[in-house]
């Protein structure tokens, strides 16, 4: 068989064309760590996520459900920063830089907003949080979310600058699971 010039080989492409991850790049970086971010930050605030879930956990269960979930967004919210941090613009840098700050300092006060002791009768755990202090991380941590997209739309990572954005074209399809 005559080699061919061209590049490719065993019918696998090797043109010159550099390769373009963005799209894969955005789902698995940005779309999909903020889907989580909001699962993390519903079971931190209520134990579950869906209201059928209510029914299947134990007081102490709900408890150390909504301390990962607080851990799970915390961690989220560190990944996603990092992961974008190359693509953010000019001034938003310091943008991110403040979030990320304020992320790590309420995961300095994570370990604080709970406790876990035994029950001296039957041995069992329970699980107490503080709940002043849980609800104020949460809150930072909800603050966070609600400055952090603005960076990572001015960067091209959720919306493309080019699209004309139709919000309820968007909504409707998320209802319809589009």
């Amino acid at each position: 068989m005559a080699k061919s010039n061209s590049n490719e080989s065993d019918g696998l492409n090797l043109g010159t064309d550099a390769w373009n991850v963005a799209d894969g790049f955005a789902k698995l970086k940005v779309l999909r760590p903020l889907i989580f971010l909001n699962k993390y930050l519903k079971i931190a605030e209520f134990g579950y996520e869906d209201m059928d879930e209510l029914n299947y956990y134990t007081d102490n269960q709900l408890k150390r459900r909504r301390v990962d979930g607080l851990k799970n967004a915390l961690h989220s919210f560190k990944d996603l920063m990092e992961d974008t941090y190359f693509a953010i613009k000019g001034g938003d840098k310091k943008v991110i830089d403040k979030l990320f700050s304020r992320v790590m300092l309420c995961e300095e006060f994570v370990e604080k907003c709970y406790s876990i002791d035994e029950d001296g009768v039957d041995h069992s755990e329970l699980f107490y949080i503080n709940e002043h202090l849980f609800k104020k991380v949460l809150w930072i941590l909800h603050e966070v979310k609600k400055e952090l997209n603005p960076p990572l739309n001015n960067a091209s990572l959720i919306f493309r600058p080019s699209e004309e954005v139709d919000l309820d074209k968007i909504m409707t399809e998320i209802v319809e699971g589009g």
